[in-house]
Parts: C-alpha cells; sequence; structure tokens
C-alpha cells in the first residue's frame, strides 16, 4: 500500500511539474497574442492544476485503512474533489462562453499571429510527450485521481491541435479577400472549444455524485464483477441470489448473498470460494473488497 501510494504520489507530482510548464508557455503565448481561445484553455488549465495540487497534499488520507468509526476511510474525499473539480471548471467555462459572445457581438479581436503558430506547435509537443510518459508511469495505477488526470492531458492534445489550426486558418485567411472575417475566428473557436469541454466535467461531476452517495458502479463494471464471481463459483454448491454493489472513489465493496445447495454450510469451502472470487476480481479492480452472506 505505500509503495502504491508513493507511486501515485510521485505520478502527481510529475503532472503538476508539466501543468505548470505547459500553462506558463500557454500564458506567454495568451498575453503576446490577445488570444481568447489560448485565455480559454489558460483559464481551464489553472482551475485544473489548483485542484491536482489540492489532491496530491490529501493522497495520504484517500490510503488510510478503514475503520469502525470510517467503515469507507476516506475514499469519499477523492469523489468531493473531482466533484468541486467539475463544478468549478464548468462553471469557468460557462463565464467564458459567455464572454466570447460579447466579443463577438462588438467586432471580435485583432490577434498578433507572428510568433503564435511557434508557440502551440511546442505546446502541441510538450502535451504529446507529457501524456505519453505519464500513461507509462501509472500503467499499473488505475485510480480516478490518476483517470481524469490523464483525461485532461488527453483534451489538452486535441484542443491545442484545434487551436493551431484555428490560428494558421487565421493566418491564411489574412491575405485574402476574406480577411474581414478573421477577427471572429479567435472567440468563434474559443467558443467552440469551451463547448466540446464543457461536457466531460459535467460527466465527471455526475459520476462522483454517484460514488459519493455510495450509488452501484456503472453497468459495465456490475456485469463484468458479475461474469467473474459466477465463473469462479460455478464449481461450488452456491447460487448468487443478490449482488450488493457499491463504489466510493477508488473502493469497491461488494457483499453477494448466496443459497446454499444444502442446509449446511461448509465454512472451509466458503472461505476458498471467497478467496478465489477475490484474487480473481483484484486482477481487473484496483481496491476492491468481498463478503459472502449466506441466505437464512
Amino acid at each position: 500500500m505505500k509503495e502504491k501510494l508513493k507511486k501515485e504520489g510521485s505520478i502527481l507530482k510529475l503532472s503538476v511539474l508539466f501543468s505548470a510548464i505547459y500553462l506558463f508557455i500557454e500564458i506567454a503565448a495568451a498575453v503576446l497574442s490577445k488570444s481568447q481561445t489560448l485565455l480559454t484553455d489558460c483559464v481551464f488549465g489553472m482551475a485544473d492544476l489548483m485542484i491536482i495540487v489540492i489532491i496530491s497534499f490529501l493522497l495520504p488520507l484517500i490510503y488510510k485503512p478503514v475503520t469502525e468509526k470510517r467503515p469507507y476511510g476516506y475514499s469519499q474525499i477523492e469523489s468531493l474533489f473531482v466533484i468541486i473539480k467539475g463544478i468549478s471548471v464548468s462553471v469557468i467555462t460557462i463565464f467564458l462562453i459567455k464572454d466570447n459572445i460579447e466579443i463577438l457581438l462588438n467586432g471580435g479581436s485583432q490577434l498578433d499571429l507572428s510568433n503564435i503558430l511557434i508557440f502551440n506547435i511546442a505546446l502541441e509537443i510538450f502535451c504529446i510527450c507529457a501524456y505519453i510518459y505519464l500513461k507509462r508511469k501509472s500503467k499499473k495505477i488505475d485510480t480516478p485521481v490518476i483517470e481524469s488526470d490523464l483525461v485532461v492531458w488527453k483534451i489538452d492534445i486535441y484542443t491545442t491541435l484545434g487551436m493551431f489550426i484555428a490560428f494558421l486558418l487565421q493566418y491564411i485567411l489574412s491575405f485574402t479577400k476574406l480577411s474581414f472575417i478573421v477577427p471572429y475566428i479567435d472567440s468563434t473557436f474559443a467558443i467552440i472549444i469551451s463547448v466540446a469541454l464543457l461536457k466531460e466535467p459535467i460527466m465527471m461531476v455526475i459520476d462522483a455524485f454517484k460514488s459519493l452517495f455510495l450509488f452501484a458502479p456503472e453497468k459495465e463494471t456490475v456485469d463484468e464483477i458479475k461474469e467473474i464471481v459466477n465463473r469462479k463459483i460455478e464449481k461450488y454448491p452456491y447460487d448468487v441470489t443478490f449482488y450488493d454493489v457499491v463504489k466510493t472513489g477508488r473502493k469497491i465493496w461488494i457483499e453477494l448473498y448466496i443459497k446454499c445447495e444444502s442446509s449446511n454450510i461448509n465454512l472451509k469451502e466458503l472461505k476458498q470460494a471467497k478467496k478465489e472470487v477475490e484474487k480473481s476480481l483484484k486482477k481487473e479492480f484496483d481496491e476492491i473488497y468481498v463478503e459472502f452472506t449466506p441466505e437464512i
């Protein structure tokens, strides 16, 4: 557990460092070019960076064991901060859409495109390298915090590429008869990016709320759990009558209500069945707890 905490903490620290470098380059590009598109992405990046820094400090709490006083440990802290992150990013994005609509209504904006394309290429290369490196480092660390962080890096790759295409289009059009539409391209593209980005944090908040209120995980996860359990206990004289599956943060609790073919339950056999089911489930899920409850 300590080794896993150390690895996850190390990945988060690297992500914070990479995000800070990316943000510094992007802020410099936004200031020099006066681009609303870059500014939109900067604000999104700053909100994400602040939340990741906070979570990295609170990470040791998430790894604390469960107790009688805290039967779910501190795993719900993870869901809480994912909710805060998702809501803050959503609110900021909505305000950015509003600001860019106002800019369009006031005649658009003029950009300094002389160096912005070079900045954008540098950002794209940096994003791709950071994502590949973090993805490899986190290959065996499958947690909600790491997953959400990698999602943000993936979004950065696509948005940076999209911004490059938009800036290149503006640069080309500025030498044509269509140069009159150039002032409107930046804010239009900023709105498109904002709307596209809005879906991700909203879905993040919905999933985190389900986890916070101890709902069952998504149907695909429950189906996978049922498939593994049924495969493992088919050689035992038990039938699972009900699955009680709860997910909070990165942890999943499974209580299996079983019915035995005979009136007597062999405790040694039941313990072995539980051990095999738990071992198989742990190959697919990060932190999982299994209990068998015989029907009386």
